[in-house]
């Protein structure tokens, strides 16, 4: 916000006479107050103008304060097939395949998707939005909350969202998020099961990760694994969750480059452990998604 121009003082004229010396004076202060009194209705003008000028620039900025939290939830719930399909691959990295015959992981009579990871995690930040994107191709979010990942981590404050208190419902497969610590590392959120842990203990290690016990970890009914973000965290940095869920929607954007490319790769591996259900599996954004797996 800009200083105020200083005032310029008023040159004083030189006592003409003794006689008139009070007269001069109350004359100056007459001026003084006159002058004062302008100044502040400069500087109010001014302080109006910068105040409206913040509000309203730029107008993009003003339109993306304005949404809501639900407004945006829908923009990224809601990205269209034709987007997806024309990103395509994007510029994401293959998900990992498990070795050997592994037994399909169920929850409940279905092919269970199961998500462990933390708030205070970049790349856990950068997954989750294309796996909103690809899970609601397959059935429906509700409660979720946007945040940012740790301030004190690489890729800090990277705008996202998180699973913790959310629901999922779909006919198709069963989504279970784990969310085990909150934006600060040392806050506990969700305890795993005895059996999510044995899971991230047998395959969250070599020879599918370089680090033990990497987040994310996400195992697709023990098919397919993704173990650390499909791109890189930084592309989202100085972004706000409007800002993200409208590039998500723009297939030239950087942003959808990642985040669809990351969904697609997504909803191929879904559609696997689905046997190609629901009609996403039959489209070109599925598979491209394939093509990565």
């Amino acid at each position: 916000m800009s200083k105020a121009d200083r005032i310029r003082q008023r040159n004083v004229r030189e006592k003409i006479a003794a006689q008139q010396a009070a007269a001069r004076r109350a004359e100056a202060r007459r001026r003084t107050f006159l002058a004062f009194g302008s100044v502040l209705a400069v500087v109010a003008v001014v302080v109006v103008l910068v105040v409206v000028k913040g509000l309203s620039k730029p107008a993009k900025a003003a339109a993306i304060v304005a949404k809501t939290s639900a407004q945006i939830e829908q923009e990224i719930t809601t990205v269209p097939v034709a987007t997806l399909s024309a990103v395509g691959k994007g510029s994401t990295t293959p998900l990992l395949q498990t070795e050997g015959k592994q037994t399909l992981l169920t929850s409940d009579g279905k092919p269970e998707m199961l998500y462990m990871g933390a708030e205070y995690c970049p790349y856990c930040a950068a997954e989750r939005w294309a796996m909103v994107v690809a899970l609601s191709k397959f059935g429906t979010f509700s409660g979720l909350h946007f945040i940012h990942s740790s301030s004190a981590d690489v890729y800090p404050n990277t705008p996202t969202l998180t699973f913790y208190g959310s629901t999922y419902t779909s006919k198709y497969l069963d989504f279970v998020p784990v969310e085990l610590y909150g934006t600060d590392e040392d806050i506990p959120l969700q305890s795993p099961t005895s059996a999510q842990s044995a899971l991230m203990s047998e395959f969250d290690a070599p020879p599918y990760s370089d680090e033990k016990g990497a987040y994310p970890f996400v195992d697709f009914g023990n098919r397919y694994l993704i173990i650390g973000a499909q791109y890189v965290p930084g592309d989202l940095a100085h972004l706000s969750w409007g800002q993200v869920a409208a590039d998500i929607r723009n297939p030239s954007s950087t942003v959808a480059e990642d985040i669809d490319g990351a969904a697609n790769s997504i909803i191929g591996a879904i559609c696997k452990i689905t046997n190609d259900k629901p009609a996403v599996c039959s489209s070109s954004a599925a598979k491209a998604g394939e093509g990565l797996l």
